[in-house]
């Protein structure tokens, strides 16, 4: 399971087109348009009991939290991983206050919380050979953030599958 931002239909139009222009530099595979999301805190497997723990402590930082525009104005790739992506040069105060705030309510609740730094990213390719000539600096794809979800993932041959369990309006 994992907190999730997930693109509405132009942005993520933006990001799928970005995304096979990518895999093809990089020799990757693009991740499909309906997969497309940006990672808020990622949870690991948790039982049916903590579902409802989750729910709750989301909910507060969602209402907490107020609409705004996640610009993604840079390209790259995780080389060790192979992985390309698309994310922000500076993250938005309101996103580091959502992230921030679910790691918060996550360890109250005896949770795992990734101790590394918050790198705000959209994964657009995987198992790319090379590097994209295209990196660094892009034009901006200016992401507007209402809502955030709790997304269960099921691994299957064909790669995840995704859920939404709940999902929350932002500042509501």
């Amino acid at each position: 399971m994992f907190f999730a931002l997930w693109p509405d239909g132009g942005t993520r139009d933006a990001l799928a087109a970005l995304a096979h222009r990518l895999a093809r530099e990089t020799q990757g595979r693009a991740t499909a348009a309906g997969r497309l999301h940006l990672t808020l805190a990622f949870i690991g497997n948790v039982s049916s009991s903590q579902v409802m723990t989750l729910v709750a402590l989301a909910r507060s930082v969602a209402q907490q939290a107020a609409p705004f525009v996640l610009p993604l104005d840079r390209s790259g790739m995780f080389r060790d991983a192979g992985i390309a992506w698309a994310g922000a040069s500076s993250i938005p105060p309101l996103l580091a206050r959502m992230v921030s705030g679910l790691g918060r309510n996550l360890q109250m609740h005896s949770f795992e919380v990734d101790r590394r730094d918050y790198r705000a990213h959209v994964t657009l390719a995987r198992h790319c050979r090379r590097m994209p000539a295209s990196r660094g600096e892009m034009a901006p794809i200016d992401w507007p953030v209402h809502t955030m979800t709790l997304t269960a993932s099921e691994l299957t041959a064909q790669g995840p599958t995704y859920s939404t369990l709940a999902q929350w309006l932002l500042g509501q």
